[in-house]
């Protein structure tokens, strides 16, 4: 068998390390590393062994043809938070890590009859709105519109669900450092992902931030993000901000809500929106500023008090509502396990993963879940990083 360097850069890009964070934790130089990821070198026995433990493989995986080859998707269609600006230097790990994702997406589906996504409709009556000679603001709101008539959102707390059934694929990641918060993109084969970090955040955040990314999905998908500057990245932001304000709050019934606050200037005022609307009291009030529904004199005094009531990093339900967690992929699993249709021992073997430690092969002759039984493999990383 010959030996494959190109799965060591892969699972390092993977695990989120540079060739100087690896070689420090298996006791090596970064040229040594250099030397295995070209194949200029092979690793000894005792490497070997530090690496399959690390990555959570066998030995027999940097001895097999990667079927994760190339990226399916590139920079420049990868949607990060405004506050990652300056780390998108970090932006290839995630697409390594999305290089993955896709790949044991396909291999898990082949297993099961997948209905066929409804998102591509989606796009292309956006595409169609986009196209039209209207102004700007114009068309985002045509946007949310139709988005949200098409995704036939009911209740903003079912936002992860619809977005999962309309063929979307949202996951978390352990792994995603702090100024990554959150990205979106759509890979060359049409898969649309969201990707979440696991800050701790309140459920009504998580709700905008899938609609901030939805937005990213819908009206930028065909914008350059690596040649945009900084003002013309902050403006994209900005849309991606108001489409998702727009498509959680829908102006003509917003309009009509308001009606029952007495005091818009007094953030207390807005709790019976925020259990409707399933945002934050600040979004409302914004939605409704910019609607015209109050004044700046209004709109000053609500953040002044919003500040003295301490509600800044945390409002009212924020500590009572958990937010919801991604289930399609969870789902894909659990009927693959449950219903037999894939071995452990096959999984193992055909993917070279490490095997199940003995406690998990208890778990898996008592309940054939797939927390318990990926617990300890690579696919607890790349799929299960949420499990």
């Amino acid at each position: 068998m010959e030996f494959i360097g190109e799965n060591i850069r892969q699972l390092r890009e993977l695990f989120c390390l540079s060739r100087k964070e690896l070689a420090a934790k298996v006791g090596i130089t970064e040229q040594t590393i250099w030397q295995y990821e070209n194949g200029k070198a092979v690793p000894n026995v005792a490497i070997f062994n530090q690496l399959t433990k690390l990555f959570k493989v066998n030995s027999q995986y940097f001895f097999t043809e990667n079927h994760v080859s190339q990226y399916i998707t590139s920079a420049k269609h990868v949607a990060h938070c405004a506050d990652d600006r300056d780390s998108r230097k970090k932006t290839k790990f995630e697409l390594q890590y999305l290089n993955f994702v896709d790949y044991y997406i396909d291999y898990f589906e082949s297993f099961l009859k997948v209905p066929q996504s409804n998102f591509t409709k989606l796009q292309r009556q956006v595409e169609e709105i986009i196209s039209r000679p209207i102004k700007r603001q114009q068309m985002i709101s045509a946007v949310a519109k139709t988005a949200r008539s098409f995704l036939n959102i009911q209740d903003n707390r079912e936002l992860m669900y619809d977005l999962e059934r309309a063929g979307i694929y949202v996951l978390e990641r352990k792994s995603l450092e702090h100024s990554i918060d959150t990205y979106s993109t759509l890979a060359d084969n049409k898969r649309p992902f969201i990707v979440l970090g696991t800050e701790r955040k309140s459920a009504v955040r998580r709700t905008f931030d899938l609609a901030h990314e939805l937005g990213h999905l819908l009206l930028h998908r065909n914008i350059d993000m690596e040649l945009l500057d900084k003002k013309d990245y902050q403006q994209i932001e900005r849309e991606a901000n108001d489409f998702a304000a727009q498509f959680l709050i829908p102006e003509k019934e917003f309009v009509t809500d308001f009606q029952t606050i007495s005091r818009p200037s007094n953030p207390l005022s807005y709790l019976p929106l925020k259990e409707k609307y399933y945002v934050s009291i600040t979004a409302l009030e914004l939605r409704a500023y910019h609607l015209g529904l109050l004044n700046y004199q209004q709109n000053r005094y609500f953040y002044a008090r919003r500040s003295k009531l301490g509600y800044r990093l945390e409002e009212p339900f924020d500590n009572q509502w958990a937010p919801i967690k991604p289930g399609k992929i969870k789902a894909m699993l659990d009927t693959v396990f449950d219903n037999h249709l894939l071995a452990l021992s096959d999984l193992s073997n055909q993917l070279h993963i490490s095997k199940v430690s003995p406690p998990w092969r208890h778990a898996l002759n008592q309940n054939s879940r797939y927390a318990s039984i990926l617990g300890r493999s690579i696919i607890s990383g790349v799929l299960l990083s949420y499990a």
